[in-house]
Protein backbone atom coordinates (compact mmCIF):
# COMPACT_ATOMS: atom_id res chain seq x y z
CA UNK A 1 0.00 0.00 0.00
CA UNK A 2 1.45 3.08 -1.11
CA UNK A 3 1.38 6.16 1.60
CA UNK A 4 -0.94 8.12 -0.15
CA UNK A 5 -3.63 5.18 0.02
CA UNK A 6 -2.60 4.94 3.72
CA UNK A 7 -3.07 8.39 4.46
CA UNK A 8 -6.49 7.86 2.10
CA UNK A 9 -7.55 5.41 4.16
CA UNK A 10 -6.80 7.17 7.78
CA UNK A 11 -8.51 10.56 6.42
CA UNK A 12 -11.86 9.44 4.94
CA UNK A 13 -14.42 9.54 7.67
CA UNK A 14 -15.80 4.83 8.87
CA UNK A 15 -19.38 4.00 8.90
CA UNK A 16 -19.21 -0.03 10.70
CA UNK A 17 -22.19 -1.66 9.06
CA UNK A 18 -23.61 -4.33 11.91
CA UNK A 19 -25.40 -7.26 10.22
CA UNK A 20 -25.42 -8.34 6.71
CA UNK A 21 -28.86 -8.69 6.54
CA UNK A 22 -31.07 -7.03 4.21
CA UNK A 23 -30.53 -3.55 6.07
CA UNK A 24 -26.89 -4.27 6.39
CA UNK A 25 -26.19 -4.90 2.77
CA UNK A 26 -28.65 -2.28 1.56
CA UNK A 27 -26.21 0.41 3.50
CA UNK A 28 -23.46 -0.92 2.14
CA UNK A 29 -24.49 -0.55 -1.40
CA UNK A 30 -25.67 2.84 -0.91
CA UNK A 31 -22.11 3.98 0.25
CA UNK A 32 -20.26 2.39 -2.09
CA UNK A 33 -19.75 5.11 -4.07
CA UNK A 34 -19.06 7.70 -0.91
CA UNK A 35 -16.57 9.08 -0.07
CA UNK A 36 -15.89 7.06 3.28
CA UNK A 37 -14.11 3.78 4.16
CA UNK A 38 -17.01 0.91 5.06
CA UNK A 39 -16.64 -2.02 7.29
CA UNK A 40 -19.25 -4.62 7.59
CA UNK A 41 -19.53 -6.58 10.67
CA UNK A 42 -21.85 -10.12 10.99
CA UNK A 43 -21.33 -13.12 13.00
CA UNK A 44 -21.08 -15.50 9.39
CA UNK A 45 -18.87 -14.68 6.40
CA UNK A 46 -21.85 -15.15 4.07
CA UNK A 47 -25.52 -14.76 3.30
CA UNK A 48 -27.67 -17.07 3.00
CA UNK A 49 -31.49 -16.29 1.64
CA UNK A 50 -33.41 -17.89 3.64
CA UNK A 51 -37.02 -17.83 2.05
CA UNK A 52 -35.52 -19.99 -0.55
CA UNK A 53 -33.99 -22.41 1.30
CA UNK A 54 -37.45 -24.80 0.96
CA UNK A 55 -36.48 -25.17 -2.82
CA UNK A 56 -33.18 -26.39 -2.28
CA UNK A 57 -34.98 -29.27 -0.09
CA UNK A 58 -37.24 -29.79 -3.27
CA UNK A 59 -33.96 -30.10 -5.61
CA UNK A 60 -35.46 -26.72 -7.43
CA UNK A 61 -32.66 -24.92 -6.94
CA UNK A 62 -29.17 -25.37 -5.71
CA UNK A 63 -27.63 -24.47 -2.37
CA UNK A 64 -25.09 -22.06 -3.82
CA UNK A 65 -28.07 -19.79 -5.96
CA UNK A 66 -29.60 -19.17 -2.35
CA UNK A 67 -26.33 -18.65 -0.77
CA UNK A 68 -22.92 -16.76 -0.94
CA UNK A 69 -20.15 -15.12 0.70
CA UNK A 70 -20.50 -11.57 1.62
CA UNK A 71 -16.97 -10.61 1.04
CA UNK A 72 -17.29 -10.98 -2.84
CA UNK A 73 -20.03 -8.51 -3.42
CA UNK A 74 -21.91 -10.87 -5.59
CA UNK A 75 -24.64 -10.28 -2.70
CA UNK A 76 -24.89 -6.58 -3.17
CA UNK A 77 -24.78 -7.15 -7.04
CA UNK A 78 -27.79 -9.13 -6.76
CA UNK A 79 -31.20 -8.39 -5.43
CA UNK A 80 -32.44 -11.70 -3.51
CA UNK A 81 -28.97 -13.35 -2.31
Amino acid sequence: MHSYQKETALTKPRVVIVGGGFGGLYAARALAGAPVSVTLIDKRNYRLFRPLLYQVGTGLLSADEISGPLRSGRCLASGTS
